[in-house]
């Protein structure tokens, strides 16, 4: 059975994260202390927990993450910090002003870490085009957009998931400078899904061939209408080929008779391990998006996700994608129109879904393991303090 400790690792006691933060300091590391709104499966997992986990193989560097409802204990270890990260704070406060002012009178760069293009009100409605018009609730993205770009007005620079994130931020609030630390995987994921590639191998093949959309949260809830006809056609035209949705989903009428047939089954959102359970069982990972300045904020993480379970990913050739996937070395990159004839081309050539599985898997470990993104983690935050320090 798995434990709450397995599916939530980064609950670990204010007490236990303190003696991590002085006992680095202690060895002579360098301290990067992050303030996040509270701990999350999503965002936090990947901005927070992974980085103070990817650190702890570092020499140079430990990330160590404090929430709101600990701010004391933030403001009173701050000075001892090397920089201070504001990492998806939605909400600001005055607080939030006076926590810079101490970081900028000891000298500590303050650094506004952001996942999606929320910062400000000037690409919301791309937001609000990319969210199902019956999940978004409008007031509530207006003010937290607002109070994004308020907490922006303290920092000095920008970290973000990906390149082309950091120049929108740079561009629109005067030219502050972004470093980029991609999203990457931890520890426990790795330890599970290489149990659950040995199953997949010591396993006879299904008999079905199983698409997969893992749709995280609602932000990705109307990507999969980008190849709905498509997928809607293969349903027909293939009878052996099912599709699997994890998340958040609402398909049109049309879909009925194929739900009805079980050739769609749902899954509710479920914790990340489960994740890779579920993505270890699919013949394809379907990773589409829109084509606008909000999807090509996103992470590549649905490629990297899939890739440590050796489950090949078909993807839209937004940003992020186009910059980890060598169509046709480690995944396939497919505009609208395209997606129907490479999933035949999977669907008929298993020897080929094979190949790329095991390239992207690869791939996925050479550019986003603890141990890789630990040196990622070294090198940012060094050009942070050199371009950034407060003396």
């Amino acid at each position: 059975m798995t434990r709450k400790d397995d599916i939530e690792p980064w609950l670990i006691p204010l007490t236990e994260r303190i003696k991590i933060f002085k006992s680095a300091k202690a060895n002579k590391k360098k301290i990067a202390l992050m303030l996040y709104p509270s701990p999350d499966a999503s965002t936090f997992r990947y901005r927070g927990y992974n980085l103070f986990r990817a650190t702890q193989k570092s020499k140079k560097w430990q990330l160590v993450y404090f929430f709101l409802n600990e701010i004391d204990d933030v403001f009173s270890l701050t000075p001892s910090a090397n920089i201070l990260i504001l990492s998806r704070l939605n909400h600001w406060d005055y607080f939030i002003d006076d926590l810079a002012a101490v970081a900028r009178k000891n000298h500590i760069p303050v650094i506004n870490d952001l996942d999606d293009c929320v910062c400000g009100l000037k690409y919301t409605k791309n937001l609000f085009n990319t969210v199902s018009p019956d999940l978004v609730d409008r007031e509530y993205w207006i003010n937290t957009c607002a109070n994004f770009e308020l907490v922006s007005y303290a920092t000095d620079g920008f970290l973000t998931t990906n390149d082309y994130l950091g120049k929108i931020l740079s561009q629109t609030h005067d030219n502050k400078p972004h470093f980029v630390i991609p999203n990457s995987l931890n520890d426990e994921q790795l330890e599970y899904s290489e149990f659950l590639t040995q199953k997949k191998h010591n396993q006879a093949s299904r008999p079905d061939f199983v698409l997969g959309y893992f749709s995280g949260s609602a932000t990705h809830a109307t990507d999969l209408n980008v190849i709905y006809p498509e997928i809607i056609q293969l349903l027909e035209d293939f009878p052996d080929i099912k599709l699997r949705i994890v998340g958040y989903m609402d398909l049109p009428a049309s879909a009925n008779k194929f739900i009805e047939k079980q050739q769609i089954e749902f899954y509710p959102v479920v914790d990340f391990l489960e994740l890779q359970r579920l993505i270890s069982e699919v013949d394809i990972n379907l990773a589409p998006l829109a084509d606008n300045v909000f999807t090509n904020c996103k992470s590549e993480l649905k490629f990297f996700e899939s890739a440590i379970v050796e489950t090949p990913t078909i993807a839209s050739p937004t940003f992020a994608f186009v910059n980890a996937i060598k169509s046709g070395e480690n995944g396939f990159l497919c505009r609208p129109g395209e997606w129907y004839d490479k999933i035949v081309e999977l669907y008929r050539d298993r020897t080929l879904s094979d190949r790329i599985a095991i390239a992207a898997k690869k791939y996925a470990l050479e550019n986003y393991s603890p141990a890789k993104i630990s040196q990622v983690c070294d090198k940012i935050f060094d050009s942070i303090i050199k371009e950034l320090k407060n003396d």
